[in-house]
Order: C-alpha cells, then structure tokens, then sequence
C-alpha cells in the first residue's frame, strides 16, 4: 500500500464513438464488460489498483448520469469522490478539476491520473511502475508512464527519452526530451528503430501542488476558472459557479495544455506492463484473440462459421457466415453494424453521421 497522500484520479469520461453500437451514450465504454465477461473496464480499472490505494483515496470524473451507473458497479469508492462533469472539455479541464477537488483533500496529494479504457495484464509490473513514479514524484518531479513499443503504432503519440535520471532497480527513469503527436508509419518506424521513444500512455504522477503550478504558468484561463471553482468547494453555490464557467471553457489536451511546455523535473518510465488502450475493435480483436492470426472471436451465441477467418463477431443471437474474412459484427438489439476490421477508425463517422442527421435513438 501506498502512504496515505497518494490519490489517483480515474478518467471516465471517454465517449468511446470508434466501439459504437456497444458503446453508447446511456451506455460508455467504461460500462462495458469488452474483455472479461464478469468484470466492466472501470470495474478492472479500479480493482488494479488494489492493494496500492484505499477506495477512498480513489476519484473518479464522470458526467452525472454515467457517475450514478460508476457508483453501482463499484460501491466501495465514496460518493463525494465522483467529480461530476457535464460537459466534456478534453482531458486538460477535466484533470484541472480533478486536482482541486484532490488538493482540497489533501494539499500534500501525490496525483496519478489513470484512465477507464486501458486494459493490463502485468499487474505487478504495473504496481511495481507506480511505486516508482510515485517516488520520482515525491521529489518534486512530473513523471509520465511511457510504454515500451511492440510496434510501429500510428495511433498513439510518442515520448522521446532524454538522458538517463536514475535507476530504480530494473526501472529507468529519464528525462523527458519532447513529446510527439501520433506519427505517419515511416516516422513510426523510425522512432522503434531508435529505441528512444515510448507510447504515451496518458498516464501522469505528480504532486497535485505541482501540477496546479503549471496550470497557472502554462493555462492560465483554464488556471482561473480552476481557482474560482475550488474557492466554492464544499459551499452551496459550487453547482451555480459551475454551470456558469464551464460550458465556456475550450476544449485542450493535458498533452496541449501542459506537458509539451514542461520543461524542468519532467521525466519517463518506459515500461512492458501488457498495456493496451481499448479505442476500437481492431484493439479489441488484438486482445481477444491473443495475436493469433486469423482466429475467430466471439462474444454471446456461439456463432455458425463456414470458411471465416479473422473476425470479431458480438450478438446475443446466432451469427452463421459463409467465406468472409477480417470482419467485425457487432449486434444490438436495435442495430447491426458490420465493417471490414481494417476501417474500425471509420465506425466514428458513423456517430457524426448519426449526430448529423438526429438519429439520436440510436447514439
């Protein structure tokens, strides 16, 4: 277990438009059971962090209506540790409330920002990474969980190591030289052939002192919307003060917003902790069929396949198909959608499609 001014803060808010029509809005992603079958990704989110941290030294940002259905799923976590956010503002506000909300707490918090749609399988390797970015925090360091690529991915950004800071058993700790956005498949492999990049996970560990610092340096309208809500916590008017400001604010990344201007006490972990972030089927498919190539996946009635080779299939009823390859299928009760695996990244222009023309029932 961790000393008692270590909080995390769990990110819960994603809308999860690329794993539609499982992922809706009376129903996210974090709600989901898309990897185990008796456990949801916030349910597993949670639970990893068992022994390290307390239930209510655990918080949660969510909207409303999702941190009521959060609150069902896990009833060991407090009430009053459910930041409500109705209005989705990117990660950079939603961090910014989370950390007054923590430093209100505990001025003295060590913060470690985790997210709801990450799936790991390296539990102690994962602990183990914590405790260390813990540590590296305690002194004063902002300290970002990179993970140890498995391949050119174009779909993540990318951390570039700096020089060595320490070394913390078989963990080093580096200097954060610059953060890159999500790169085309020849700078991809570039950055694996280096050896001096790692995914960014999204992760963050941080004094909540800190990084509130930052905020007032690197996002200072965001800092003063921060201020005047955390003078408010605990009082009747917060809800007034709230709905006021927040639906005025822009939306920004924490990446945007703080950490490509941090330049001292900024450093990595690069690590193998089995870590995925579940963003579309593809992803899902990679983790369910274990990385075996061409292996069928299901989930609920068995299926009838003739000749299918390398599909993801979802239904409660019987699915039967005959000579297809590399397909997602994923049946609702009021929608079916299917898509070669190759053009998941497409399934959001669908929910704009939907957006666009009101369809509202079926987003």
């Amino acid at each position: 277990m961790t000393d008692s001014n270590t909080y995390a803060l769990i990110m819960a808010g994603g809308a999860g438009t690329r794993l539609w029509p499982l992922s809706r809005q009376e129903r996210p992603k974090p709600l989901l059971s898309l990897v185990e079958a008796e456990r949801s990704m916030y349910q597993i989110a949670v639970e990893r962090l068992h022994p390290l941290l307390t239930p209510d030294r655990i918080f949660v940002v969510a909207n409303e209506q999702l941190s009521l259905l959060l609150q069902e799923q896990v009833v060991d976590i407090p009430p009053e540790n459910y930041i409500i956010e109705p209005i989705g503002r990117d990660t950079a506000p939603a961090v910014g409330l989370g950390a007054i909300h923590i430093r209100d707490r505990n001025p003295s918090a060590i913060m470690a920002v985790l997210t709801a749609d990450h799936y790991i399988t390296d539990i102690p390797r994962f602990h183990q990474v914590l405790q260390a970015a813990i540590e590296m925090a305690q002194r004063g360091n902002i300290v970002t969980l990179g993970i140890t690529p498995t391949y050119p991915a174009t779909g993540y950004g990318y951390i570039q190591s700096g020089p060595l800071m320490e070394q913390m058993g078989d963990l080093s700790v580096y200097e954060v030289t610059r953060f890159w956005e999500k790169p085309n498949s020849e700078t991809a492999q570039e950055f694996i052939e280096s050896g001096a990049y790692s995914w960014n996970s999204g992760m963050f560990i941080w004094p909540v002192q800190r990084v509130m610092g930052e905020f007032e340096r690197h996002a200072p309208e965001l800092n003063a919307v921060l201020n005047d809500l955390a003078g408010k916590i605990g009082h009747a008017d917060y809800d007034r003060v709230f709905n006021r400001v927040w639906p005025k604010l822009n939306r920004i990344s924490v990446d945007y917003a703080l950490m490509e201007h941090i330049r001292e006490k900024l450093c990595v972990i690069p690590a193998k902790i089995g870590w995925t972030d579940i963003g579309d089927f593809s992803t899902l498919y990679d983790i369910l069929s274990d990385g075996t190539t061409n292996q069928n996946v299901f989930s609920g009635q068995e299926p009838v396949l003739i000749d299918t080779n390398g599909s993801l299939i979802y239904s409660t009823r019987m699915v039967a198909t005959i000579g297809v390859e590399d397909l997602v299928i994923i049946d609702t009760d009021d929608v079916l959608l299917v898509c070669r695996r190759d053009r998941v990244q497409d399934v959001k222009k669908l929910v704009n499609s939907l957006k666009e023309s009101q369809r509202k029932e079926h987003l």
